[in-house]
This record gives structure tokens, sequence and C-alpha cells, in this order.
């Protein structure tokens, strides 16, 4: 491929701080991508496997043809709950708002479908939690609520102490509770794990990533994870290499381009920015099929393209995830 059909990721890595990292973007950007050198944008033209499909196809589960449909404010939450038709890449915007009192620190993520005549659907919002020991995300279907107890609540994303494993349920009990809550109460499903390790090209290299998420059965349809202690989780699992009924991805390892100084990836002109928070999530046995791509297009602006199995719950969830500060990983 032409070199100018590639994007950056970055050439550099560091030991900051998320704020450290967040301010020194908004404030040396132009610097920063001096140094990275420009993203060089190029549109690609993808073949019919990679087509984008931006609503859902009503037959599109079996993969057959049939009228696309936006969904409705009653049917956001099957939406983004439901795994990706086969066959199609949904193409979305997350957007940051840095603004207010405390938004610096603990800004609002909005994530819109993109549509046909270039307008947005919102779908979902999501905030770090305060007062928290770890890091914690609330993720809602409402763009101003979201607090736990708010009719919006769909699902949260919680880290380790160290911020390198992040685990992303839906809006289900915690079993730890449920002696405290109605029976009837369902215990949450854990829709994914995610991992993140040492440079895998060096300390300045950009950050390795390792996804698990439950896997599909035969009506294409997630498979229910729901543990009940902490040897069922999806990290565990993970660890102890059992791993029926899983699916195990990982970022695509970028490649050193000598020409601009950088590592880059061809995101088919869905990105224009260097970024260490760009990404391709792909299985291991199919490195060119792209699960999951992120990566920025403005300062607070980022392109979020996904396909089955994930759904937008998830996808939403393992991009969160890359916006904290992982000092380990940095």
């Amino acid at each position: 491929r032409a070199l100018s059909d590639y994007s950056p990721i970055s050439s550099t890595g560091s030991l900051r701080s998320n704020e450290e990292e967040e301010e020194e973007e908004e404030e040396d950007d132009s610097d920063f991508l001096s140094r990275s050198l420009e993203a060089m944008p190029q549109a690609d033209v993808p073949n019919v496997r990679d087509r984008a499909v931006h609503g859902v196809c009503l037959a599109g589960i079996s993969g057959a043809p049939g009228p696309r449909w936006l969904p409705q404010a009653d049917e956001l939450e099957g939406f983004v709950l439901h795994p990706a038709p086969p066959g199609v890449t949904v193409q979305c915007r997350i957007s940051r708002d840095r603004k207010g009192v405390d938004k610096g620190v603990f800004p609002f993520y909005y994530l819109h479908l993109e549509k046909d005549d270039g307008r947005k659907l919102f779908l979902m919002s999501g905030r770090k939690r305060k007062k928290s020991k770890t890091s914690n995300y609330l993720i809602s279907l409402d763009p101003i609520d979201l607090s736990r107890g708010g009719d919006g609540f769909i699902g949260k994303v919680r880290s380790n102490m160290l911020g390198t494993r992040f685990t992303v349920f839906d809006n289900g009990t915690n079993p730890d509770k449920k002696p405290f809550v109605p029976e009837t109460a369902p215990i949450r499903q854990e829709l994914a794990a995610i991992c993140y390790e040492t440079n895998v090209l060096g300390f300045r290299g950009p950050r390795k990533m390792t996804v698990i998420i439950p896997g599909m059965n035969t009506d294409n349809e997630r498979i229910t994870i729901r543990p009940k202690n902490e040897h069922e989780t999806l990290l565990t699992r993970f660890q102890n290499q059992n791993l029926q009924n899983l699916v195990v991805l990982q970022n695509k390892v970028p490649a050193w381009n000598e020409e601009t100084q950088s590592y880059v990836l061809n995101f088919h002109g869905r990105v224009t920015q260097a970024s260490v928070k760009n990404f391709q999530i792909v299985p291991d046995h199919d490195p060119e099929y792209i699960v999951l791509q992120f990566g920025r297009v403005a300062p607070d602006v980022f392109t979020m393209d996904y396909r089955a199995p994930l759904c937008a719950l998830q996808a939403f969830a393992i991009c969160l995830s890359s916006f904290d500060g992982k000092l380990a990983c940095e």
C-alpha cells in the first residue's frame, strides 16, 4: 500500500499521569504531532468484506440483504447490547467534553452513531466516577444522568489498582451484594476484560492490549457469562487458559516507518492524528479482520468502528479504558 494510507501511532512513550498527558495534548498538540510527524489520511476504498454500514440490516443477523434502520429512542438498549451483524462495520464517533469545573479531570465521553446523511445519533455517554479507589467508568443511555441509579445506566468499566486490567459489566447485580438485593435481580454479566501490558516494542513503543470477550453461539448471539465468584471471571479464566466459550483478541502490532520515524497502522482514512491511544483489535488467526479500531481525528474527537462479535457497549467500554492513565503502560 501507499505510505499515505497509513496513520502514525506515536514514536514516544512516557510515565506521565493521565491528567498530565491530557494537559500536554491540549496545550502542545501541534508540537506532539511535529515530533511524531503528521498523520497522512487517505481515503481507502474498502472491499465488500470491509464495507461500512451505519445502520443495522433487519435481516442482517443471517447476513441476508435487507433494509437498514436506525434505532429509535426506545430501541437503544437492544441496539447497543446486540453484536454487530456479520459482514458489516458500524462507524461511530466519540467526543470528549473537558469543559467545566471538574471535567478536566473527569471529562464526559459521548458516543454517536454516524449516519449516511452526515448527521450523528446519540447512543451512550460515559464518565469516570469520582471518589473511587480504582478507575471506574459508568456508562449510560442518558447524555446527562450518568448516575448508577439512573434509568439510563447500562454498564460500567472497572480497573484493578494498577490500572492495567479492566472488566466490563452490564447493569446487573454484583453477586457479592446478592443477599442485600431482591432475589429476582439478575447477576451482572461480564462483557469484556482488557489487559494492558508493557510496551511490546520496548519502552518507547506502542501499548500492548489483550481483549477477552464471551464467544458467540450458532445463532450469532453472545454467550452469557455471569461469574458468581473470582474463579469464574473472564480475567481468571484467561490467566488459567480456560478459554472455552471465550474469544481472545489483541491489538495489531504497528510497523515502524523509517521515513516518518513513527509507528504506523492502516486506518483506511478514518484516523488523521497521531496518538498513543490509536489502536486496532484483531484475532490472532486473522490479523486482517479488524474487530475494533479507534483513533484521533481532532484533539477531543475520536472515531470508533466495530464489527462482529462486538456490540457497541463492549466497543465503547474498551475505548474508555484506553483513555485511563496507566503508569505501567506508558
